[in-house]
């Protein structure tokens, strides 16, 4: 195992783990891209919410069509810019409950060079300190499928961060991968509102959550063949694994990330991916993984329920055993996700992909 401040990274792949450049990076080409991305389970694993801010949204037809020629995109064109978006999924009892995705103009996005911060339309996310402690307020106001809307108002109250902050790159040919936060308290509130802006549902939120951030300068759909990755927090220790693999790349990147005591230990693993499915969508994934390392750690991960999926990734609940060296598997549920960028090639389902987004303060079609 290495220190922090000895981790090594696949070429491809700069690892992180910074506060101070958890800030916006104001891109250097029209395709490059950042998301900030934040995730928590509820205490007693019922519960779990996703919400994602993107300064270009990666899965937009608006984004990709810069890309393409094809005439059937081009009946909805729309001028060449940045494209952001927000997206929140909240799921309970391992189905998806609600989800807002919507893409906004260029001009509401608003983002600090200088501090955490980043506001998106009527959403946003801003680090700030209390006498209690430091951490983000994210806030979520938008449109669901039917009209109806959902506001929601958390906190991540940090508990362990800038565990690696002398590592951060943001090179030209790289994914940037600053995991920000592995661990940190939840608490919030969702409110739900019908059609007619009639209360249906309020949902007060605790639990532990992870917040991370992600750069790159390059099209997604021309770089990252597919990443999967996941994390699970433990009662001594967090877990984060990925697998990061780009096109034509015969050799991907895995790191098993461990946080116990304050301290980061990037583990040097063997991974080996088992018993392969396919998604309703379409998406072809490993459905048993198994992380290894000489000195006998161990993570193995199943999915067990997914809670969101497109023609681009799937997002699981996951059943994730640890085990250290010398001591006795520990298991519990954690998030983990599937991304394959094959489909944004694919013209039609880009533009299919259109009617589940909102824009322009209209509800999503599906």
């Amino acid at each position: 195992m290495d220190s922090p401040k000895s981790i090594s990274c696949p070429e491809k792949l700069a690892f992180s783990s910074s506060l101070q450049d958890n800030t916006w990076h104001p891109r250097k080409d029209e395709k490059a891209y950042e998301w900030w991305y934040f995730d928590a389970l509820s205490d007693d694993g019922s519960e779990g919410l996703i919400i994602v801010f993107q300064d270009n949204f990666i899965y937009s037809p608006s984004y990709n069509r810069q890309e393409t020629d094809d005439s059937l995109l081009q009946l909805v064109e729309r001028p060449a810019g940045r494209y952001p978006a927000v997206s929140f999924t909240y799921f309970r009892k391992g189905r998806l409950r609600y989800r807002f995705l919507t893409e906004f103009p260029e001009e509401a996005f608003a983002a600090n060079e200088e501090a955490s911060e980043c506001k998106i339309g009527n959403c946003s996310f801003k680090f700030e300190s209390a006498p209690y402690g430091s951490g983000y307020t994210v806030s979520i106001n938008g449109l669901m499928r039917g009209n109806r809307r959902i506001e929601a108002h958390f906190e991540w109250l940090l508990i362990e961060s800038d565990l690696a902050n002398d590592r951060f790159c943001y090179y030209e040919s790289a994914h940037c991968w600053n995991l920000v936060a592995p661990r940190a308290d939840v608490t919030g509130r969702i409110t739900v509102f019908d059609r007619s802006g009639r209360t249906t549902e309020v949902r007060h939120f605790r639990g532990t959550g992870y917040h991370d951030h992600h750069m790159d300068n390059r099209w997604l759909a021309k770089t990252i063949d597919r990443w999967h990755w996941g994390r699970a927090h433990f009662a001594d220790a967090s877990v984060v694994f990925c697998r990061y693999c780009e096109i034509g790349d015969n050799a991907p990147g895995t790191k098993m990330l461990l946080v116990r005591n304050g301290e980061l230990q990037d583990v040097r693993v063997e991974y080996e991916e088992q018993d392969y499915a396919r998604d309703s969508l379409g998406i072809r994934y490993p459905t048993k993984l198994e992380l290894t390392s000489e000195d006998g750690m161990r993570l193995l991960v199943k999915p067990i329920a997914t809670v969101d999926s497109s023609f681009f990734y799937l997002r699981f609940l996951s059943e994730m055993t640890l085990t250290l060296p010398d001591e006795v598997p520990r298991m519990t549920i954690g998030i983990s996700e599937y991304i394959s960028t094959r489909s944004l090639n694919y013209k039609v389902v880009n533009w299919l992909y259109d009617f589940r987004t909102g824009r322009g303060g209209r509800a999503p079609l599906i």
